[in-house]
């Protein structure tokens, strides 16, 4: 039963850690999708491998939230609910504040040069009168790549993995895609006035930036998602 696409080969790492990535990906990005199902030995098959680690990756991606053991049924793909999702904001901002804190102490020169480049490409795509949907897709990847500077810069990778693992979960729900339509040019120009902070070494003043900046991305989603009258009580911090 192949419900796979592009099977890794096993032979680079561990069997269960490379089952265990491949499979966290493809929930991620919605290969296997919520409450689909399937049993560990549909899982060795596709691999290839015995059922001892395909098991061992199985109880990793359920120890770490993304599957669940049904008795009968086998395991099945988790969906998050509104104020799972909500709270995961919640975690976000708080690892994301953190890190640009830290960044803005520790960036170094060149990775604000960097930085510098980015910002001038996302001005040029904004301002290059682009149908709406080019002007996106080009944005979203030059976005990843100031937001990695960004995070990166804070030298923690800790921090780092934390702040991606939590990413992860909105890219599953391709929250950007539905925030970033609704305020393209504040979102450029909140990333420049982030970069200043990170010029002139302001931790307090970096922190503040991006709070709003994710306050804001929260009340979008909250109302674009469809949710607002579940979240209604709902409390951001």
């Amino acid at each position: 039963m192949a419900f796979l696409k592009d099977v890794p080969d096993l032979r680079a790492q561990p069997m269960r850690e490379i089952i265990y990535e491949h499979l966290r990906k493809a929930i991620v990005y919605g290969e296997l999708k919520a409450d689909a199902y399937f049993t560990d030995q549909e899982i060795a098959d596709e691999f290839g491998v015995s059922r001892t680690p395909a098991r061992e990756a199985l109880q990793k991606l359920e120890s770490n939230g993304y599957i669940e053991r049904v008795p009968m049924k086998g395991n099945r793909v988790c969906g998050l609910t509104a104020y799972e999702l909500a709270h995961s904001f919640s975690i976000r901002k708080a690892l994301e504040t953190l890190a640009v804190k830290y960044s803005a102490t520790r960036i170094t020169e060149d990775e604000l040069a960097r930085m510098s480049d980015i910002l001038d490409d996302l001005d040029a795509v904004f301002q290059g009168n682009l149908p709406k949907d080019r002007m996106l897709d080009e944005l979203f990847p030059l976005i990843k790549i100031f937001n990695e500077l960004a995070f990166g810069a804070c030298k923690s990778q800790r921090i780092i993995e934390s702040v991606w693992a939590q990413r992860e979960i909105f890219d599953r729900y391709r929250v950007m895609r539905l925030v970033l339509p609704n305020r393209v040019e504040r979102s450029i120009a909140r990333r420049r006035a982030l970069y200043e902070a990170f010029r002139s070494h302001n931790a307090e003043a970096a922190c503040a930036i991006w709070a709003e900046h994710l306050d804001e991305s929260f009340a979008i989603w909250r109302e674009k998602s469809g949710f607002a009258k579940e979240l209604e009580g709902f409390h951001f911090f």
